[in-house]
């Protein structure tokens, strides 16, 4: 099973709420105004409860010049996703919605783009191409595609998010940011990944014994993450490749082959470290995954 397996994808929420969508259940917080959208964030019955399995985990409010900005994370039966959500001056609303991979790799490029943004000098009418573009990038989610581009006008710099729904219905939706927002939306998202980002949190660590696959792999599993390391070559060479998965999420590092004994040294001389405090400060030292 990938990491993707176990989460829920844009698509799945459109085809499960479309109908309750075309009723026109118009019921809505937060002064939006309309129905909640079909992505089914907050669905409410007569009586305010929410229905249709959709709960509202957190919520967090923004304000960035004239705008609002909701970054709402939101779960139904298949899963948990991100929905943010911006509201201008005039009531005009806009939303975008993205599944806990796509968010956490949103968040990653916010990061990139917030150091590029710092890095520009004052706003010139020569910086950027001919549109104003300062910087662009794409993320891939399916079907979805998620378009980035920091961009300036003669009111200054922003960061507009577009989204693209697949065919037939090729729809496009888009959010506006005002640059010195964007570490705003990232820190918010930082608090609400690192809170909700995993799905299967427990109160004790739990560790199972490492296991080999035929290939040769050796896999270690605590609490909900899987820590694989698997010898590979290249033309480089040969190396080591960590990857810790868990459902929302996968990375991985490359360890070249000459600096194994560098790194085994480092790990252990960080251990020792660390339990060493930990014994000083009389704290217990039965650890954790984190």
């Amino acid at each position: 099973m990938s990491d993707r397996d176990s989460v829920v994808t844009v698509d799945e929420l459109d085809e499960a709420d479309e109908r309750e969508e075309e009723r026109g259940k118009e019921s809505r917080r937060d002064g939006f105004g309309g129905g909640r959208d079909r992505y089914g964030a907050d669905r409410r019955d007569d009586r305010g409860q929410q229905s249709f399995g959709f709960q509202e985990l957190a919520s967090k409010v923004l304000q960035i010049q004239a705008k609002r900005f909701y970054i709402d994370v939101n779960e139904n039966r298949r899963g948990r996703f991100v929905k943010l959500s911006e509201v201008s001056a005039m009531g005009g609303r806009s939303r975008l919605v993205m599944d806990m991979t796509t968010a956490a790799e949103f968040h990653d490029k916010l990061t990139e783009f917030i150091e590029h943004y710092s890095a520009l000098g004052p706003r010139s009418h020569r910086d950027g191409e001919g549109d104003g573009k300062l910087k662009s990038e794409v993320i891939h989610s399916g079907d979805r595609r998620y378009y980035l581009d920091l961009k300036e006008n003669n009111r200054g710099r922003f960061l507009k998010v577009a989204m693209t729904l697949p065919p037939p219905s090729h729809e496009r939706s888009q959010i506006v940011i005002p640059a010195q927002g964007m570490i705003d939306i990232r820190d918010a998202l930082t608090d609400l990944l690192s809170e909700f980002g995993k799905e299967n949190k427990q109160d004790e660590s739990q560790t199972s014994a490492p296991a080999e696959s035929e290939d040769g792999k050796i896999s270690l599993q605590i609490d909900n993450k899987v820590f694989s390391f698997d010898v590979q070559d290249n033309r480089r060479g040969k190396y080591l490749r960590i990857s810790e998965i868990s459902p929302n999420y996968r990375t991985a590092i490359n360890i070249p082959h000459q600096s194994w004994n560098q790194f085994k040294e480092l790990l252990r001389s960080s251990t020792v470290h660390k339990e060493a405090v930990k014994a000083e400060e009389g704290v217990p030292q039965n650890g954790s995954s984190d």
